[in-house]
């Protein structure tokens, strides 16, 4: 490596990381169960690859019951992990390995060490030990999909995932959502003041909103009027049909619930409530994050993510400030453009640096072309296991140290201004999008 590379990846590693992304549970929840290799490492992400390399559903899933023996498990894991070990996710995890636990390649003759080395740290501090100590992550925005928003606020910042009231989809799930917030429902007026209430109790506990719909529909988020939006809730009222759900199989426990009049019934109540959302986040200056490119998991629809589809939000709510997921990947030259011609669209490289990190490192060489390095974040971890955190932030630094030295080798820039540019998308362009309102 050159000498610009050795200079820059020392400041690089000594920035305070602002993390826009991660869905950690709490320390609390991680240390409270037993952890084993198989399911904390190969929760997600492998878990993709694994599938994608073959592996069926089956075989996956016996690999995490954790009521079968361990060695049992690893001959039916081991084909399948030799398949996947030179991807951006496994390195990410063997770094993690590595770096905490003593463990130089998980393989046949490691993983009982790893195990070993798993249970032995899953106790308090795991948290500070590896995100503060050895990840350097100041705070992360954490996407907690429980809901709550009682966050430890020594690791964590809260969003609002908007899909609790933008799914609403039969009967029960809109009573349900009224219960939680002590409230009834029975009109789309309801709804709508039960959302703007909302936004009124969580905004001083939330540094933003999520926007992750992709999943589950296209992102083009049409105008609406109310009377277009209310006739989409009636159906929900008007669906007569009903299924057996079951709550607890082992104890034979079911409810009859209401089918739902599908999503196509129902998309004009949720481009309703997702400008809803956007209007009343604009108005607190809260940051407005929205999964766009790769999902997670197999056999979904890309172009469903296409972040092109974003582009009347972005000119209708100008106020608002966007912060667009995962580089789009593989859309990663739309998302720059949006970027270069819209203020308020900020590109986020979430998940990016595991999901391809040599696509990351060109992706990020050509946007330091292209757009004013101050809407650039530079790393989100995304993971559900802290150690993948690490071992996500280690590719991440490593990825900006090695474009910027690339840089300052061709004479784009100077070694200083290198370290600028790394400090602002690591920390300060983060920490002034979601706590400098």
């Amino acid at each position: 490596m050159t000498d610009s590379y050795q200079t820059i990846k020392k400041h690089v590693e000594s920035i305070k990381i602002i993390d826009t992304h991660e869905h950690l549970p709490s320390e609390e929840q991680r240390i409270s169960k037993q952890v084993d290799v198989l399911n904390e490492f190969y929760l997600h992400y492998t878990s993709s690859d694994l599938i994608a390399a073959g592996m069926s559903e089956e075989e996956l899933l016996y690999t995490r019951d954790t009521t079968i023996p361990l060695d049992d498990r690893w001959e039916v894991f081991e084909p399948w992990w030799q398949s996947i070990r030179n991807t951006g996710y496994s390195r990410c995890i063997e770094i993690a390995a590595r770096d905490l636990y003593g463990v130089d390649g998980i393989n046949r003759d490691t993983y009982k060490q790893l195990q070993k080395q798993l249970t032995e740290h899953n106790k308090p501090g795991l948290y500070r030990w590896v995100l503060k100590e050895k990840a350097g992550i100041e705070i992360s925005i954490l996407d907690e999909l429980t809901g709550s928003h009682d966050v430890d606020r020594e690791f964590f910042a809260p969003v609002l995932r908007v899909g609790e009231f933008v799914n609403l989809s039969n009967r029960y799930e809109v009573e349900s959502y009224a219960k939680m917030l002590g409230a009834k429902v029975h009109s789309f007026d309801d709804l709508v003041n039960l959302v703007k209430r909302r936004f009124t109790s969580l905004e001083a506990k939330i540094a933003g909103i999520k926007i992750a719909l992709a999943y589950r529909r296209p992102l083009y988020f049409e105008k609406r009027g109310i009377a277009e939006a209310e006739e989409a809730f009636n159906a929900i009222y008007k669906t007569r049909t009903l299924h057996r759900e079951i709550i607890d199989a082992d104890k034979g426990y079911s409810r009859m619930t209401p089918d739902s009049p599908g999503t196509d019934a129902l998309i004009s109540m949720q481009d309703y409530l997702v400008h809803l959302a956007i209007v009343e986040a604009e108005k607190r200056g809260l940051p407005i994050q929205i999964h766009t490119g790769l999902h997670e998991g197999n056999e979904n629809i890309l172009t469903n993510s296409d972040p092109m589809q974003l582009v009347n939000l972005f000119m209708e709510y100008k106020d608002a400030k966007f912060d667009i997921f995962h580089g789009s990947w593989p859309y990663c030259g739309q998302l720059s453009a949006l970027a270069k011609n819209f203020p308020n669209v900020y590109l986020d490289m979430s998940w990016m640096h595991i999901i391809s990190p040599t696509k990351t490192r060109t992706a990020l060489a050509e946007w330091l072309d292209e757009v004013p390095v101050n809407k650039i974040l530079g790393f989100g971890g995304d993971y559900l296991a802290v150690e993948g955190s690490y071992g996500h932030s280690v590719i991440a630094r490593d990825n900006i140290a090695k474009v910027l030295a690339g840089k300052v080798d061709d004479g784009d820039c100077g070694v200083d201004e290198a370290k600028r540019y790394a400090s602002m998308m690591l920390r300060d362009n983060p920490m002034r999008l979601f706590f400098k309102k």
